[in-house]
């Protein structure tokens, strides 16, 4: 599974989520799960992003195995801290992981 955590430069909020989301052990939950980090500026690259998540940043998005599709999760609140973070991650992940069964 790859967790994409859509991101700019300066921006506080996104830092915060990184940091957490680094400080999490959400390996022990989901060990094949990598964080992707997409700077949404690098018109370079993600261009298209950029247009989408322009002033929605930090945006987290989950791609499952063997899927093209993504899955974009709700909006995470800022005020959550590490623990609640992580509750909610698993919630949400949980969820998509039952819709792809079905």
């Amino acid at each position: 599974m790859l967790l994409f955590l859509y991101t700019r430069q300066g921006c506080c909020i996104c830092d915060k989520l990184k940091n957490d989301l680094n400080n999490l052990n959400i390996n022990n939950s989901y060990p094949n799960l990598e964080i992707f980090e997409i700077d949404i500026d690098r018109f370079d690259l993600y261009k298209d992003d950029f247009k989408k998540y322009d002033h929605l940043v930090p945006v987290l998005a989950l791609q499952l195995k063997d899927s093209k599709e993504i899955f974009e999760l709700p909006r995470v609140s800022p005020r959550l801290k590490t623990f609640q973070l992580n509750s909610w991650l698993k919630k949400n992940i949980n969820y998509f992981l039952e819709k792809a069964r079905k």
